[in-house]
């Protein structure tokens, strides 16, 4: 809980009317196997794939933070935030809010794939609501035990 806001787990599929592109589809599906790796090595837990190339990883920093770096590097608009987080949660549960959406949208993201059990939502009616009206895909992805994406877009 937030405030007097409940936190809740994205859920899975498309959230919002934004659906993914073909391009961030193919960016989630390359991307989603090598953050798993960076969170299980204790990197971070978020990662930016740009027509599938790396453009930055989370690592002190925080998402915010990220996604600022991002949108300085990537130049075309359109990337993919990748969001996670470990299997044991020994790290907390990352948490993403409407301020989020705002940041990744003014940065040039254009769709924030997120893990529909293990990334939380901070009022996921004002989040899905932004990420609507700033033109963001917003994506919960079902992982498998491999830490590939399995439902969800292309999965």
């Amino acid at each position: 809980m937030i405030g007097s806001v409940k936190c809740v787990s994205a859920g899975e599929g498309v959230l919002g009317s934004i659906p993914p592109s073909r391009q961030h589809v193919g960016d989630i599906q390359f991307g989603w196997r090598l953050l798993r790796q960076i969170v299980e090595l204790g990197i971070g837990n978020g990662m930016v794939v740009r027509e599938r190339d790396v453009v930055a990883v989370e690592a002190a920093e925080d998402t915010a933070a990220l996604i600022k770096r991002a949108g300085e590097v990537c130049r075309k608009r359109g990337w993919v935030l990748l969001k996670t987080a470990g299997a044991d949660g020994a790290n907390g549960l990352p948490t993403i809010d409407v301020e989020t959406i705002r940041t990744l949208a003014g940065a040039g993201g254009g769709c924030l794939a997120l893990s529909a059990e293990r990334v939380h939502l901070a009022d996921k009616t004002a989040i899905i609501e932004a990420a609507d009206r700033l033109k963001v895909a917003l994506v919960g992805v079902v992982e498998e035990p491999s830490g590939k994406p399995g439902s969800g877009p292309g999965g």
